[in-house]
């Protein structure tokens, strides 16, 4: 098999500054990290665990636009300067990502804290903060103490002095670390786990043939082959570390590494050793906005929290669906909100290619279509901003509060009888009580706390005057504007005879929050009236005369509805802000493949609840059994239990964001009374009455004809017979069911029992019956947390060998481990494999308790082994239990063999 083009950092080694097409060789050798598949209930407790794989997204469009702006003054073929361009910066970014993750892993650079409330770096702290509120006008001192960082890279005694650190941002662990890094051609199964959430002998086999013909799909990130794409690029980067030590700082590596990242790229010569040609161009490239990362799984990169910041950012996974362009949430005129979007969606298909990558021939289709809907979105946020601030800026300079609400009450005054006006006032009105009435409150609250988030007064933008400003502006503009709307409706002004508003001419956003319907083209387009024959304000052509296309506001009605547009659209980018307009500073990181991230944070999803329910349910059984099942009596209690649900979220403006604390309905307990006739009197019939809904009629857990009956109107399951297959029904108002089922294994057991006090065979039937409905329950597929591990390679080696995966083998590759007689044969293999750094050929178990017929989990067993470390045989004695591995304890390993007694020496 060719290998792999790939890059591995060893921490022994150092990578030397040059360009790149001589910095890596084209051809090394391969480090994939192993496929992590998970289940649903798995994913959602993964995304609170740091993830070891990254796919890193760049797009090589601004570094082309620059490159084609030289090439025109300098005379050179604009499209291939252009094109190299394009992949200098795709090498430049793979090279400088990887420099700086290795400085991290060889303790060079320091690990910086992400939550800054726990940082005990004072000086960080202070330079940090003083960054984040000045809007980036004050991040010199930021910058400078990075600089102090760099330049002390591999001396942990200056870096120990110049702020509070520790060890403890330091690698803490001995073992060497490694960087894979590769650029993705087409997604595969090489990356299985993001479209399967389980592990199967076809989706095995899968990953083998994906393996064995890796070059069809991935290569080195330093492969510098002309026909790869750099404009469309995705890079994954595997990192094998200390899981230990990954658990601890995990999401503290991954934020040091974005913030090195973005200042490396403007403040240092990195850029020109590895591109001279265009190294000093690439600084003015924002690179935030041309790189985008992403856990490759479910695990994160950031810690998942429920504030808008978090929703916000992974909201992008809608503009990464195949559909993403069409109708999402970010060209919404009045956001609901990322709380309400995540209620609206709530759980959802995972690890099923939602995102629909296998749909593309080539990686770089899918990253192009992402990035096409996320540069709309981002450009149509750009404009809100960009157009809300210099319009409230105009109206201050030029009107002001008094100006503006002075010359509407003279409109009201004199101009007030017409049916333009009245429609004007009327839409003013009306929104001016959706965005600003304290009464309603429809969007006051929103819009005045807009000056409190970061993600606002962050932004990349100059401005003539503060966020604060522009609400108290509107604030006090409404303050004086509600009170006239007041009296015209308190003196009936648009009661008028034979008037009636002309509802299409609200603006857009009121249109949607009012659900008004039709389509402005389909008659005359509303335009306001000017009442001095100009209107207030314009923009001045080159001849001093204005035209449609450069009014602002034709009148004083009109203004303040400008003004009030400008809040709400101020609104709508403060909502998604975080996702579409990264800051300066640090690139963003949305957890793409794993909606639940969110659903688990803020606890609409609970990962462990059907295992609790599962085990609650089986003691209720249990009981039901000592209560019932021993007599006559034909009474039995069914017991279900339902989630809580969040049926909404308060919010707080905490730390410049906006924090969301779920308000549940409380988990229910769900009671059915049953009489069973079968024990009793041999009628083949039970009856169940219940007040909680139509719920699945499975009384006898055997086979048999059933008959429901229910008294209902709603429905209130969710229902989910595979990973990605469920559905939501509604809210239940039912008052009782019933229902009979002809069960003959009842009708058995009453024939065969007497009508004293007990019962034997009803017993048996009980319980039975909750054993069996105890097991059937742990094989929830979907909410039971489940996870495998599949080593590609391992896959491929059993592939080849027997030309598909047995079935034998598909438990054992899906632990991780290569294929051998049982799971602990292959567990025996692995330990040996790593201890001795070597390759295992045949494995042998001897069992100490096999002479009696039975192998016991806790009893020791010997494993005899032929491996490269030596010609004859090595013995591990180990204890083992297939289904708890990580419990595997190795009592001793020796050799048979002379040659391996000297190999392998006194290990007992």
């Amino acid at each position: 098999m060719k290998k792999l083009i790939a890059l591995i950092i060893l921490i022994g080694t150092s990578a030397p500054a040059l360009s790149p097409a001589q910095q890596i060789p084209a051809h090394q050798t391969s480090l994939l990290s192993p496929l992590p598949f998970t289940n649903r209930a798995q994913c959602a407790l993964d995304s609170e665990k740091p993830t070891t794989s990254i796919f890193v997204m760049i797009d090589g469009y601004n570094a082309a636009k620059v490159a084609n702006s030289v090439a025109k003054l300098s005379g050179q073929d604009t499209a291939a300067f252009s094109a190299k361009a394009m992949k200098e910066f795709r090498l430049s970014v793979a090279y400088m990502t990887l420099n700086i993750m290795n400085k991290m892993v060889r303790g060079y650079l320091p690990v910086l804290p992400a939550n800054l409330k726990a940082a005990s770096l004072p000086r960080y702290l202070q330079v940090s903060r003083a960054c984040e509120q000045s809007k980036g006008a004050a991040c010199t001192g930021l910058q400078d103490y990075l600089s102090q960082l760099w330049q002390n890279a591999g001396n942990r005694s200056a870096i120990l002095s110049m702020d509070g650190f520790t060890s403890a941002n330091f690698p803490l662990h001995s073992s060497k670390d490694r960087l894979g890094c590769y650029y993705v051609k087409k997604f595969s199964a090489l990356q299985g786990h993001l479209h399967n959430a389980e592990v199967t002998a076809a989706n095995l086999q899968d990953i083998a043939l994906a393996y064995m013909n890796e070059a069809d799909y991935i290569t080195s990130c330093f492969d510098t082959d002309d026909s790869l794409s750099n404009r469309f690029v995705t890079l994954q980067l595997d990192w094998a570390t200390n899981p230990k030590s990954l658990d601890i700082q995990g999401f503290d590596f991954w934020n040091s590494l974005k913030i090195y990242m973005s200042w490396a790229w403007r403040h240092t010569n990195e850029l020109e050793v590895m591109s001279p040609t265009f190294g000093k161009l690439f600084k003015s490239i924002a690179l935030e906005e041309a790189v985008l990362y992403t856990p490759n799984g479910c695990r994160s990169m950031t810690a998942p929290s429920c504030d808008n910041q978090y929703l916000s950012i992974n909201s992008l996974r809608e503009l990464a669906k195949a559909s993403g362009g069409n109708n999402n949430e970010f060209f919404d005129t009045v956001p609901v909100g990322t709380d309400a979007e995540l209620l609206e969606k709530g759980v959802r298909g995972v690890n099923n290619d939602f995102l629909g990558t296998q749909s593309f021939d080539k990686a770089e289709e899918w990253l192009g279509s992402f990035r096409k809907n996320l540069i709309q979105s981002r450009g149509i946020m750009k404009n809100k901003y960009q157009s809300a601030i210099t319009h409230l800026n105009l109206l201050q300079d030029q009107l002001g509060v008094q100006g503006l609400t002075t010359l509407v009450q003279t409109a009201i005054q004199n101009e007030g009888s017409s049916d333009q006006v009245m429609n004007e006032l009327y839409y003013m009105c009306t929104e001016i009580r959706l965005a600003g009435d304290e009464t309603l409150d429809f969007l006051k609250t929103d819009i005045e706390r807009i000056a409190q988030l970061k993600n606002l007064t962050q932004m990349p933008y100059s401005e003539k005057r503060s966020l604060p400003e522009h609400v108290n502006f509107f604030k006090e503009v409404s303050s004086r504007i509600l009170p006239l709307c007041n009296e015209l409706e308190k003196t009936n002004f648009w009661n008028k005879s034979g008037y009636t508003v002309n509802k299409q001419g609200f603006a857009p956003w009121a249109k949607d929050m009012l659900q008004i319907t039709g389509n402005e083209e389909s008659g005359e387009k509303f335009v306001p009236a000017t009442f001095s024959g100009m209107p207030l304000l314009s923009w001045k052509t080159q001849t001093g005369s204005s035209s449609a296309n450069q009014v602002i506001c034709y009148n004083s009605i009109d203004c303040t509805r400008l003004l009030i547009k400008s809040m709400v659209d101020l609104y709508a980018v403060s909502t998604y802000a975080d996702a579409l307009i990264p800051l300066a500073g640090k690139s963003s990181d949305p957890n793409l493949f794993n909606p639940y991230s969110e659903l688990k944070t803020c606890k609409m999803y609970d990962p462990w609840f059907q295992t609790q329910r599962m085990n609650k349910v089986f003691m209720a059984d249990l009981a039901n059994t000592a209560l019932f099942g021993w007599n006559i009596l034909p009474i039995y209690i069914d017991v279900n239990y339902k989630a809580p649900r969040v049926a909404s979220f308060k919010q707080l403006v905490q730390d410049g964001t906006i924090k969301f604390d779920p308000r549940f309905e409380k988990s229910k307990i769900q009671t059915s009374v049953v009489a069973d006739f079968g024990p009793l009197v041999g009628a083949p019939c039970a009856v169940s009455l219940n007040n909680n809904g139509l719920r699945t009629f499975n009384f006898y857990a055997f086979s048999g004809i059933t008959l429901n009956y229910c008294d209902s109107k709603q429905q209130t399951e969710v229902i989910s017979n595979n990973p990605s297959d469920f559905a939501n029904g509604k809210e239940n108002a039912r008052s009782f069911c019933g229902g009979c089922t002809m069960n003959f294994m009842a009708v058995a057991g009453a024939s065969t029992s007497s009508f004293g006090v007990i019962n034997p065979a009803k017993f048996v039937v009980y319980i039975v019956r909750a054993f069996q409905k105890f097991f059937n329950a742990k094989k929830d597929k979907v909410n039971i947390p489940k996870s495998w591990n599949v080593n590609a390679a391992y896959a491929a080696e059993v592939y080849k060998k027997y030309g598909q995966i047995p079935s034998h083998c598909v438990e054992q590759l899906g632990k991780g481990l290569r294929c051998f007689s049982d799971t602990c044969a292959a567990k025996a293999a692995a330990i040996f494999e790593e201890t001795f750094n070597t390759r295992v050929h045949s494995v042998y178990i001897v069992d100490d308790n096999q002479e009696r017929g039975y192998i016991s989990d806790s009893s020791p067993r010997e494993a005899w082994i032929r491996s490269d470390l030596c010609k004859g045989d090595s013995i591990v004695r180990f204890t083992c239990n297939e289904r708890k591995l990580e419990d595997t304890k190795v009592h001793s390993m020796r050799g048979f063999h002379k040659s391996c007694r000297q190999a392998i020496g006194d290990r007992s």
